[in-house]
């Protein structure tokens, strides 16, 4: 549970510093995104995980097709480096990379920053995995992820936050994914969708790790028959 500690450390360090008309308008989209029917259109499990070729923190391009033919696949999609809660859950995801290594599991991280700061970020956080640049949030929206900002909610992370995703992510628009976790399968089948329109809130990776594991018994179970 120790990601989870730490996101309720920084939920309350948060919501003691923000104004309370900012966080008005942050819980207000959260909860017109579960509302809207934004939620329903992430893909859920036994559907076809779209496809990707995207480019790492080491600038090599990563595909997912030759990831999936060593075993299940685990892809997680954060906002970005200047969100604390994606940063803390990056982190929490490196420290059990090896652990999922060992069970033969690969894991992919996602976000729409510039290519800059993954870079900076896979170095300063020292990643073992993949981060990949998901550029103009184009897998972000096949997996049904990606919303625009509508413009209160971009005048609080401008005026406010003092923070401008669109020069950030070096897009052509205020868009980001809803923070996501997929477990795919070797068939490219999702097995496991976990996504939450509030951010401050992530599955555990011993969770994801469990789940995983779980299709992999499943797979070799499939295989006797």
């Amino acid at each position: 549970m120790q990601l989870e500690q730490t996101l309720a450390e920084l939920k309350d360090k948060f919501a003691r510093i923000l104004p309370e008309s900012a966080s008005a308008t942050m819980e207000g989209h959260m909860e017109f995104l579960r509302e809207s029917g934004a939620v329903d259109r992430i893909l859920k499990p036994d559907a076809k995980a779209p496809e990707f070729i995207l480019r790492n923190q080491h600038g090599e391009d990563i595909s997912s097709i030759n990831l999936i033919k060593k075993g299940p696949l685990v892809v997680s999609f954060t906002r970005g480096s200047w969100c604390p809660f994606c940063s803390a859950e990056v982190r929490a995801l490196n420290e059990v990379y090896d652990q999922f290594q060992q069970a033969g599991i690969e894991l992919v991280v996602l976000s729409p920053q510039s290519f800059d700061r993954t870079q900076k970020q896979a170095t300063t956080e020292k990643l073992k995995f993949n981060l990949l640049v998901d550029k103009d949030n184009v897998i972000g929206k096949a997996f049904g992820l990606v919303y625009t900002f509508p413009e209160d909610l971009k005048n609080v992370y401008l005026n406010v936050l003092k923070l401008d995703i669109q020069a950030a992510n070096e897009s052509s628009g205020w868009q980001l994914p809803i923070p996501a976790r997929f477990v795919i399968d070797h068939s490219g089948v999702i097995r496991d969708s976990k996504a939450n329109p509030d951010y401050r809130y992530r599955p555990e990776p011993s969770e994801v790790l469990d789940i995983a594991k779980q299709v992999i018994k499943c797979s070799a179970f499939s295989n006797l028959l």
